[in-house]
């Protein structure tokens, strides 16, 4: 039985799927090929003998829309060729990709010739049944073409992007393929509008990116500190941000911000300058949307921050048109913080999404609205901004008058605001902030005011211009938010302003003020009484005042005498904290290569056995082809030298015990077989010989005339042929020669010409290199003056450092040398009261053993008995105790002997 690797040769099986596409059996023949391709012996195959096989494979699956099996299928051929030849699977997937473009942009023009096929009468109008067909029906003729032709090759080819994006994810062989199918991915979403795919293509590409991120130490993962990848994800994540903001989902673009935030800070290198232009404008459009004007300004100032370093890449008028929306937005931002009665929730829950808008725009701290207008005056904004919008900060922040601020600003507002379409959206939101001051600054100077006069002061311009009610309403809000302290008496048409000392809304701007509000007060009133008391005190006690002083004048003599060497140990200590900086980047960056060295080299092992293996593999099979064509060709061989010998010699030789046959006997058959045919041989070329002798010497006798006529024909023939290409080689050389001498004389005219010119130029040249030489060499003499000046200064400070060290080193050893030596004394004392203690012990104990050996002497001795106590019945009597210790009291002891302890055992003995 052949091996099992013969059913399934990509060309056999290839083959048999032609056949079946050509007697129409399609499904069978993509059934063929998928189970083929997801058989395991099918990755001991060449991939460039699989490649046509998944061509005509994938070509099925699109003609039959099979996107289950184009999934697998497609799986399979990356397991085969991600090691070997990963450019294969690149080049089927970019076929198959044109290949589903091209369905898709058939069927929209098929559906649009069904649209113009399905109108019989051009001319003619729409009838009442049409329309109201139309209106039941719900949809129209495109609709339902598009949905019958489009539709499912639009569905396919987004399924047949996902699916690729899946098996393409996470695999460093395939990054940069995965990077433009990611790509193409957001286009399609971009040119077929398609809101619902963008936004799910959105969370797969955001899913891998954090599954890279988790998996980042797998074999075969992508690496994001490699800076040529960072930037592939960096290019592919701001494709998507353009398209979400072109396509108007601003949901999606905040999350593709922040996305681009994250990857920043994860990239060494530094991102290109027109990718952040393009990152903090789109920051810009996400925050008006938003109707964040705080944060809309803060991206404006980073923004122009950003670009008007950027001179090669920006133009002048692109740099005035962002100082405009500069200068706006900071304006439009609300002067009056809520009070914090009203709004503390509010602001507790805004806080996390402060930061977090912070972070996005690189920010440490949180924007303010003094914080922007300082930047705004700091910088040179309002140099750059039209001068027709330029005394539009002197009107809002520093020359508010409530009685005229609106006939001031309504040139501006109507001639150079509302006409420009850039700037235009920032109207409605700098009236709110000047309505806003208006009623501040009033509160400030009258207790009640009639709404007629304050409708009367806020007339602004069209389109700007706000009705009573909206300037009512505005009011209202205002109070309810904290902003404001004053309520509205309807009755008699008038606003009333409160005096809250105690509230606690305040502006947010250090603009116009006329007068100090009592709730102003009452947040000075300490400040006040400081101030106060402290001129008070200077009057009352001015030696006090000379004391202090000569304190203040003795603490800055101190501060400078010491400031220098505070600075000299701040930058040593810089010095010390770069240095240990560099050295761990160093080994940063060593760990990384070493660890990219081994993945390398474990790569490039695993390539070396697949490719040994299947070498190996290959060579196996070969040996096998070889060996039995070999055997083939043997017996064909055998058997054509078997038939030869019974034809020519006449041996009778049967083919069938051919194989029966040993060598010798086939040898022997072959010998005379030679024989034979040599001895025949030499007879016909005998015969032949004499033959060809005669007839080639009649042949020479017949053709001598005949060549002695040919050559002289073919000496005629060359002379005339010589002689005419001399002729035509002479007169192509007189015209030559003559165009040369009318060239040359038409430039002999200008000779002198061209040598001044030429000198000129030779000179001016000579004498600016002059000069630039003897302008480098001084500005090499002065950087090597600087170079030696600065080596001598940080090698000086080493020094200095170096030796304030050892200083330091050696008051730390001698402080511990004395610490050692005090602590060793204490132990020695500790050492010798434990030994006098110990002997004092020993002696009480001695002591007490020799009292209680005493005592138990005393004890020992017989005491004295009375004679009537005696036993005199039995006439015993009291023996004299011995001069040894006693021996425990028997039965016939004295009752009134003392007791003794007796063991158990020794009681049952003495019993």
């Amino acid at each position: 039985m052949p091996p099992r690797y013969h059913q399934i040769r990509p060309e056999i099986v290839l083959r048999r799927a032609e056949e079946l596409i050509n007697v129409g059996q399609t499904v069978s023949a993509l059934e063929t090929l998928y189970d083929a391709l997801l058989s395991k012996h099918l990755r001991n195959v060449n991939a460039a003998n699989t490649e046509p096989f998944l061509r005509k494979f994938v070509e099925l699956c699109i003609e039959q829309r099979c996107g289950k099996q184009l999934k697998e299928g497609l799986m399979q051929y990356r397991n085969i060729v991600q090691y070997t030849n990963p450019e294969s699977l690149a080049a089927v997937i970019e076929t198959m990709l044109e290949n589903i473009t091209k369905r898709v942009t058939s069927a929209q023009h098929n559906a649009e010739q069904v649209i113009v096929g399905a109108i019989e009468d051009l001319d003619e109008t729409e009838t009442p049944e049409n329309l109201m067909m139309s209106l039941v029906s719900g949809e129209q003729s495109r609709d339902r073409a598009d949905r019958a032709l489009v539709t499912p090759w639009l569905k396919f080819l987004w399924e047949a992007y996902r699916n690729l994006l899946e098996i393409l994810r996470n695999n460093v062989r395939f990054e940069a393929l995965y990077q433009k199918i990611s790509n193409k991915a957001i286009d399609f979403c971009r040119t077929y509008e398609r809101k619902t795919e963008f936004h799910r293509l959105c969370e797969l590409l955001r899913s891998h990116l954090q599954t890279i991120t988790k998996y980042a130490h797998q074999q075969n993962s992508i690496n994001l500190s490699n800076p040529e990848t960072m930037q592939l994800f960096l290019d592919t994540h701001f494709h998507k941000l353009n398209t979400a903001t072109e396509m108007e989902l601003w949901q999606e673009s905040y999350r593709s911000v922040e996305d681009i935030h994250d990857l920043i800070h994860q990239s060494k290198r530094p991102i290109h300058p027109q990718a952040m232009a393009n990152y903090f404008e789109k920051l810009t459009r996400i925050m008006y949307v938003a109707k964040n004007p705080l944060f809309l300004a803060a991206a404006w100032h980073r923004y122009y921050n950003f670009i008007h370093r950027q001179t090669k890449i920006f133009t002048e008028e692109q740099l005035q048109s962002v100082a405009n929306n500069v200068l706006l937005s900071t304006l439009a931002v609300p002067i009056i913080k809520p009070s914090s009665r009203i709004l503390s929730a509010a602001a507790k829950e805004n806080k996390q999404r402060t930061q977090r808008f912070s972070s996005l725009l690189f920010l440490s701290t949180a924007p303010t609205r003094v914080s922007l207008i300082n930047d705004l005056i700091s910088g040179d904004v309002l140099g750059r901004v039209l001068p027709e919008l330029r005394p539009l900060y002197d009107l809002v922040e520093e020359q508010f008058h409530p009685l005229s601020i609106c006939k001031k600003l309504s040139p501006i507002l109507s001639e150079q605001i509302a006409s420009n379409s850039d700037v235009a959206k920032y109207g409605t939101l700098l009236c709110n902030v000047i309505l806003t001051r208006l009623l501040q600054q009033l509160s400030q100077v009258y207790t009640s005011v009639q709404l007629d006069f304050i409708f009367r002061l806020a007339r602004f311009p069209q389109p700007y211009a706000m009705s009573p009610a909206e300037i009512e309403r505005f009011i209202m809000h205002g109070a309810r938010r904290g902003e404001f302290q004053l309520r509205i008496d309807h009755q008699t048409r008038s606003v009333v302003f409160d005096t809250d000392p105690f509230d606690s809304s305040q502006s947010l701007s250090n603009g116009a003020q006329l007068q100090a509000s009592p709730s102003d007060l009452m947040r000075s009133q300490l400040s006040s009484l400081a101030i106060c008391l402290s001129n008070a005190q200077r009057v009352a006690c001015p030696e006090y005042t000379a004391e202090k002083q000569a304190e203040k004048a003795s603490a800055v003599a101190a501060a400078l005498k010491s400031m220098t060497e505070e600075h000299r140990l701040a930058t040593a200590r810089k010095l010390v904290i770069d240095r240990r900086k560099e050295i761990i980047e160093d080994t940063i960056a060593r760990k990384e290569r070493a660890e990219a060295r081994e993945r390398a080299m474990r790569i490039q092992r695993e390539q070396e056995l697949e490719r040994e293996r299947r070498a190996e593999e290959k060579r196996r099979r070969e040996e096998e082809r070889l060996k039995k064509e070999r055997d083939a060709i043997q017996r064909a061989e055998a058997k054509k030298l078997a038939e030869s010998i019974k034809q020519k010699a006449g041996l009778d030789v049967k083919i069938d015990d051919l194989e029966k046959m040993d060598t010798s006997k086939l040898l022997e058959l072959q010998v005379e077989q030679i024989e034979k045919e040599k001895q025949d041989m030499q007879s016909r070329l005998k015969v032949l010989g004499r033959r060809m002798d005669h007839t080639e010497r009649a042949y020479r006798k017949c053709e001598k005339p005949l060549l002695e006529d040919d050559y002289e024909n073919q000496k005629k023939a060359d002379r005339e042929n010589h002689d005419s290409a001399r002729k035509l080689q002479l007169e192509q050389s007189r015209e030559k020669f003559e165009q040369d001498i009318a060239q040359k004389k038409r430039f002999l005219r200008m000779f002198d010409d061209f040598n001044s010119v030429r000198k000129q130029l030779d000179q001016g040249r000579s004498e600016a290199l002059a000069a630039e030489r003897k302008r480098v060499r001084e500005e090499l003499a002065q950087a090597r003056e600087d170079r030696i000046a600065e080596y001598r200064r940080v090698k000086a400070e080493k020094e200095e450092a170096e030796a304030r060290e050892r200083a330091e080193k050696e008051a730390r050893e001698r402080a511990e040398q004395e610490a050692k030596a005090a602590k060793e004394a204490e132990m020695a004392r500790l050492r010798e009261e434990l030994a006098a203690q110990r002997a004092r012990d020993e002696e009480a104990l001695r002591v007490r053993l020799e009292l209680e050996a005493k005592r138990e002497a005393e004890n020992a001795k017989p005491k004295y008995v009375p004679p009537g106590k005696r036993n005199v019945a039995t006439g015993s009597t009291v023996t004299p105790p011995p001069a040894v210790s006693p021996k425990p009291a028997s039965s016939s002891a004295s009752p009134g002997a003392p007791k003794k302890y007796v063991p158990p055992s020794l009681r049952r003995k003495q019993a």
